[in-house]
């Protein structure tokens, strides 16, 4: 056969080259994942365990014309009171609990509440007279029956 009769094969191209990832990849990726997830679980569950026992020196800062032995320190959900002696009340609560202030449940007439403050050893709370009209009235009533001597 000559030549031009002979059949030519086509000259065969190298298979592509895949970029694909070895399986040891995905194993390791695998593994990884698991082990920041397990830890993730860890610590959301130690997040929210059972609270802990603490007490919480609640100092006062009366900037109202009403003498301290009117308020009392709270804790919440457990319901923990303490009043205050020169500024200071001490409450034994929880790590958990929110601390406020309210009017001493010596006085049932009144009505006042402090906003709420996460638990901590050492929290300072500032009561303030400089309020709307229905609490102005309140503490006015306040001011009057317990005037700072």
């Amino acid at each position: 056969m000559d030549a031009l009769t002979m059949p030519t094969k086509k000259p065969q191209r190298p298979a592509p080259k895949t970029d694909a990832i070895p399986p040891a990849f995905w194993s390791t990726l695998i593994a990884i994942t698991v082990v920041v997830l397990g830890g993730l679980g860890i610590y959301l569950m130690i997040e929210n365990a059972a609270p802990k026992p603490m007490r919480v020196q609640v100092l006062l800062d009366n900037r109202c014309e009403v003498i301290d032995d009117a308020f009392m320190a709270v804790s919440e959900p457990d319901g923990a009171r303490a009043i205050f002696v020169k500024g200071v009340a001490y409450l034994n609560t929880t790590n958990k609990a929110k601390i406020l202030v309210k009017v001493n449940d010596k006085y049932p007439g009144f009505q006042f509440e402090s906003g709420r403050s996460d638990a901590a050893p050492r929290v300072t709370i500032q009561v303030n007279c400089d309020t709307g009209d229905r609490t102005q009235r309140t503490l006015d009533a306040m001011k009057e029956q317990f005037k700072n001597k």
